[in-house]
């Protein structure tokens, strides 16, 4: 016979739209993941991060000194 009770299993999705998540590394990603699988981008942003420094500099940056800010703004005043 089987076992009556269950086992209880906890899994996180870093990709979910659940919850505010936080830049994360390509092994804190790994670590949350279930299976060998995984996508490896950053939920907050969607680049690869390879270590905790270069979440820290990406943080520590006011968005409007941003290169991808700049690159919008430069479309974006072209377009008027």
């Amino acid at each position: 016979m089987s076992n009556p009770r269950r086992t209880q299993v906890r899994a996180e999705n870093p990709s979910g739209a659940c919850g505010k998540l936080d830049h994360m590394t390509i092994d804190e990603l790994k670590a949350r993941a279930v299976g060998d699988d995984f996508d490896g981008t950053c939920p907050a942003c969607g680049k690869f991060h390879l270590t905790r420094a270069e979440i820290e500099k990406i943080e520590s940056e006011k968005i409007t000194e941003s290169a991808s800010y700049q690159e919008m703004k430069k479309e974006a005043e072209a377009e008027q």
